[in-house]
């Protein structure tokens, strides 16, 4: 029963990182300096440096060692995301 828990809590978080990283995008199209980047590169780019952070943060609160596989699954989180944020 905790798969369970465990899984509806990462497609969750999933979908909360995706809905940032829209707005994010949003917000940050209408800076000029921003106008001239693609909206698809911006959105992968928000959505790794936020899936990289939230993985520090939580690593962080739970007092555990930083492993160098967290951050590579970070980043893949990053594009899981990305993808989310693009094609919805």
């Amino acid at each position: 029963m905790e798969l369970f828990s465990n899984v509806s809590m990462l497609i969750s978080i999933l979908g909360i990182a995706a809905f940032a990283v829209s707005v994010i995008t949003e917000v940050l199209k209408n800076i000029p300096l921003f106008k001239k980047v693609s909206t698809e590169l911006q959105v992968l780019v928000t959505s790794v440096i936020i899936s990289v952070v939230g993985v520090c943060v939580y690593v962080d609160l739970q007092n555990a060692k930083y492993i160098w596989y967290y951050f590579v699954g970070s980043i893949i989180l990053g594009f899981f995301i990305s993808f989310v944020s693009m094609y919805g």
